[in-house]
């Protein structure tokens, strides 16, 4: 069985590799069919398959001097051939390998526009997100992967953070593949600022609906949270909240004040 991210049963059919001498934990699989590689410009399908492990640095003197890498098991299915990618830190924001010839954008000096990915634009903290270039031009969001908090997690990876994975495919059919993390569970001053904003909007805004609806859709759990203390979430706001709240918890919350 496979050690990964969901800490449950899985057999992918082989070993989860070691990166130096480490065992890895299995986060996620990303499938380029023929949507993908038409706007990666690419003729081969493909199977790639990411791991993590907490490497220790050996700077004990540090404290915990242990970091992350990657590794990307990259499977042509028409050639068959198989390739693995070693993604570190290498003097770099980016997770790559170490002889990339790649640079990086910060995500908020371009426009929303210019965002390439291939299925839905990830959802990041803009202020310290950045976004590889090859030879001038954007890498492609491919996918993003949460890290829950669990056993497995805890000891092999870490939780609350998310795995921004990135691609692109040059003209001699090379796939690049890099990772930007980041702990998306923790507030930063641009979430801050955001949710005073929402908070003001729904204070001006709580007797029209679909304004609420559309706020709590967007909301995130501090923002769930400040509606169902507040005073004049009625029975509708509650029921709109129940539909988009996150957790169990928060949901057996908002029941129990519907039935009050």
């Amino acid at each position: 069985m496979n050690l990964n991210i969901k800490a449950a049963p899985l057999d992918l059919g082989f070993p989860n590799p070691e990166i130096k001498n480490t065992p890895t934990v299995f986060i996620g699989k990303i499938t380029m069919g023929q949507e993908e590689l038409e706007k990666l410009k690419s003729k081969f399908p493909r199977e790639l398959y990411l791991f993590g492990a907490y490497i220790n640095a050996g700077m004990t003197q540090y404290g915990d001097s242990r970091r992350h890498e990657f590794i990307v098991i990259e499977k042509n299915l028409e050639t068959g051939e198989n390739v693995q990618h070693f993604l570190a830190q290498n003097n770099s924001l980016m997770y790559k390998r170490e002889n990339d010839q790649t640079l990086d954008e910060c995500v908020d000096m371009l426009r929303k526009k210019d965002i390439l990915y291939l299925h839905r634009a990830p959802k990041w903290k803009v202020t310290e997100a950045n976004i590889p270039t090859y030879q001038d031009r954007l890498f492609y969001f491919s996918t993003q992967f949460y890290l829950p908090e669990n056993s497995v997690n805890s000891e092999h990876l870490g939780w609350g953070l998310t795995i921004f994975v990135f691609l692109f495919v040059t003209a001699q059919e090379e796939l690049l593949v890099q990772i930007l993390t980041q702990y998306t569970s923790d507030q930063n001053a641009e979430d801050h600022y955001k949710l005073e904003e929402m908070m003001t909007e729904f204070d001006a805004s709580y007797n029209k609906p679909e304004i609420v609806n559309q706020l709590i859709k967007k909301g995130d759990k501090y923002f769930h949270q400040y509606i169902l203390a507040h005073k004049r979430a009625n029975r509708q706001t509650l029921e709109s909240l129940l539909t988009f709240a996150k957790t169990k918890k928060m949901k057996d919350e908002i029941l129990k004040r519907l039935k009050l």
